[in-house]
């Protein structure tokens, strides 16, 4: 059960309770991510790949200025359907083009071979499975530029001070004009956010339940579901939406090993936070990490954003 079950059973004895939602990832987690992706109210893929498909070109070219054979390594790459877009538009401004996927599941990676070879043949792919906070530090020397791939908004997971140290961790394997492309999700109609995150068909109530269920699967645990609800909330001074896993009653949960914990009538544990930007927020990263904005690419909204650090 190893450090999935450590991560609970600290995090279950906080107060207020907390999972890591890097947990929602199992194979169930991972289908139901993808359902997700294409609900209406989930505006998120939509607008990335506005931006895919009208600036890779210009990101490209950016790029090219500094760097004429370019390492793409991607952090979470998932299954590829959107980087392949992008690889595809980068290729011929490129004397020579490596990929690296990173992500925890192979299964997903084997998905995200077979897409990009088969847009892109004459890329140098390589995949590394695992959790990329342990797999990048590895990461072999390359005589090519490096330009480090973040997408899905995923850096809105992450706390402002993890923010900040997430950069340092990046930039530990940057050289000089390596550069860290990163998308952000930022503040819009907080009515339009909160949608986003309380879907009406339920899938991120369900996604967000499967947690649950996954401990009763690994970890030996008896969480009856019903009596659990999923509570999604978007705070518009501070751009943060949260998702909270809220007991019904009050209960206790066992474990297989003997573990137990108690929760109170409408008690909550916290899983996901899914921070929404303001520009002020993106020009802190780039102060406290100590790299430049080189560029910044927007759909046409001008409510999603790729930014372009570059290592000083």
């Amino acid at each position: 059960m190893g450090e999935f079950f450590e991560h609970v059973k600290e995090g279950l004895g906080k107060t207020p309770k907390e999972i890591s939602s890097r947990y929602f990832y199992d194979s169930r987690g991972n289908a139901l991510y993808q359902d997700i992706m294409q609900l209406k109210e989930y505006y998120l893929p939509r607008c990335e790949m506005q931006i895919i498909e009208n600036s890779s070109d210009q990101i490209a070219q950016d790029l090219s200025a500094r760097h004429p054979c370019l390492q793409i390594v991607e952090l979470g790459a998932g299954d590829g359907t959107k980087t392949k877009h992008m690889l595809k538009q980068f290729q011929p401004y490129f004397g020579a083009m490596e990929y690296v996927a990173m992500d925890i599941s192979d299964h997903v990676l084997d998905i995200n071979e077979k897409e990009i070879r088969r847009e892109i043949a004459q890329v140098d792919y390589k995949s590394i499975v695992g959790d990329y906070f342990e797999t990048y530090q590895s990461l072999p020397e390359t005589s090519y530029g490096r330009m480090v791939l973040f997408l899905g908004a995923n850096i809105g997971n992450y706390n402002t001070t993890e923010i900040y140290g997430f950069f340092r961790f990046i930039q530990s394997r940057l050289r000089e004009d390596d550069c860290f492309l990163v998308a952000f999700d930022l503040v819009k109609n907080p009515r339009k956010i909160l949608a986003a995150y309380d879907d009406n068909k339920g899938l991120t109530k369900e996604f967000n339940l499967n947690l649950l269920k996954r401990m009763n699967r690994e970890l030996g645990a008896n969480f009856n579901i019903q009596h659990f609800d999923h509570f999604p909330y978007y705070n518009p001074l501070t751009g943060v939406a949260s998702s909270q896993i809220v007991s019904l009653k009050k209960q206790i949960v066992e474990f297989s090993d003997g573990f137990s914990v108690a929760f109170n009538l409408f008690e909550a544990i916290h899983t996901e936070i899914s921070k929404k930007f303001f520009w002020k927020d993106i020009e802190g990263i780039a102060q406290e990490s100590q790299m430049h904005i080189e560029q910044t690419y927007f759909n046409p909204n001008k409510g999603y954003a790729f930014v372009l650090f570059r290592a000083n």
